[in-house]
């Protein structure tokens, strides 16, 4: 991996992710020379509609008032694959269901070992079976925090922090070690103000802390709770862990804190939309790519890049515009961005 090899960085983005997601808009809106773009909120989309044959997208059909939206070239989908049949009309649905199930990194392993399917790939019969039957990875438990940061050196602290709640090595003794990856043992905290000190009020930094999708969504479900206290309570109970990770990095952090929130699986499937909180697709069953059998619909997003945030979006939808496009329009980009600097 990258990250991994010497000299590596992680890149934080001047402004926050928040300067990404203007730059995409920019860039959607920019005159092209055949009209500009634009970026529509709070327009939920019911269908994703297709021809008379069900073999091309051409368009979306608006949750509200039922506005039709005609494709010119296709569309771009980052729906998370579970949830992609309900959104396909009855035509769009069926050819998919026609076509061969998805190619992922497991399917292509065992079809190079010839290994037998397990008895859930004995029961795909196509696209979309294969796409519901994609193993989710299971969610973050987040806690984002504003600290007053009087008497703190940040030129002295680091931007990202990992913290082992559980421990990361028990000792050749121990009978058991940890489990590196289990329920909020590794806790992630970044430090984006050492970087970016405009990223907060003057005297103040942010701080946030998650559990790296190792969160179930089990104790999450709805039907656990029969207040809204009872969710509350825990949260609290659950983000104790987060907490203390940020206190390994700065003792006195709650009695610093001016603003604290919890994020849970189940604001991740309430806000996003997200299939029992997922943060998409195991590695194993990331698509190979977003080309769908139906024409102009690509597929972006958590399960063809890891993870739901900017970033998986930022990449995979630029893949998916670069599908649409020729190899020479592709080629003439790459270079302009070379020549801004932004490209080797």
């Amino acid at each position: 991996y990258d990250l991994h090899r010497d000299g590596s960085a992680l890149d934080y983005p001047k402004g926050g992710l928040g300067s990404v997601v203007e730059a995409l808009v920019k860039a959607a809106e920019k005159e092209n020379g055949e009209g500009r773009g634009e970026v529509r909120l709070r327009s939920h989309v019911a269908s994703i509609d297709t021809d008379a044959a069900g073999t091309r997208a051409v368009g979306v059909t608006l949750r509200n008032g039922g506005r039709r939206i005609k494709a010119r070239d296709g569309v771009i989908c980052n729906v998370p694959v579970w949830s992609l049949r309900d959104l396909l009309d009855e035509k769009g649905a069926a050819a998919l269901d026609a076509a061969p199930p998805a190619s992922t990194w497991r399917r292509r392993t065992r079809a190079a070992a010839d290994a037998p399917s397990n008895e859930g790939d004995a029961q795909e019969e196509g696209y979309l079976d294969s796409l519901e039957a994609t193993e989710k990875t299971r969610s973050f438990l987040h806690l984002h925090v504003a600290l007053n940061a009087t008497g703190l050196d940040l030129d002295a602290m680091e931007a990202h922090y990992t913290v082992m709640a559980g421990g990361l090595y028990a000792g050749d003794d121990a009978p058991v070690q940890p489990d590196v990856c289990g329920e909020l043992n590794m806790i992630a905290v970044s430090n984006p103000c050492v970087l970016d000190r405009d990223l907060a009020p003057e005297g103040y930094i942010v701080l946030h802390a998650y559990a790296a999708g190792n969160e179930p969504f089990a104790p999450w479900d709805p039907d656990n709770f029969s207040s809204r206290r009872e969710y509350e309570t825990l949260k609290a109970s659950r983000a104790a862990v987060l907490w203390e990770a940020v206190e390994a990095v700065i003792p006195d952090a709650r009695e610093r804190a001016k603003l604290a929130e919890v994020g849970s699986p189940a604001t991740h499937r309430r806000f996003l939309r997200r299939p029992e909180g997922t943060y998409g697709a195991a590695t194993e069953d990331l698509l190979r790519d977003g080309v769908t059998a139906i024409q102009g619909l690509t597929l972006c997003g958590d399960s063809v890049f890891p993870g739901i945030g900017v970033p998986a979006v930022a990449v995979t939808g630029a893949a998916a515009a670069n599908a649409m496009v020729g190899l020479g329009e592709q080629w003439r980009a790459m270079d302009a961005l070379k020549k801004k600097g932004v490209m080797v």
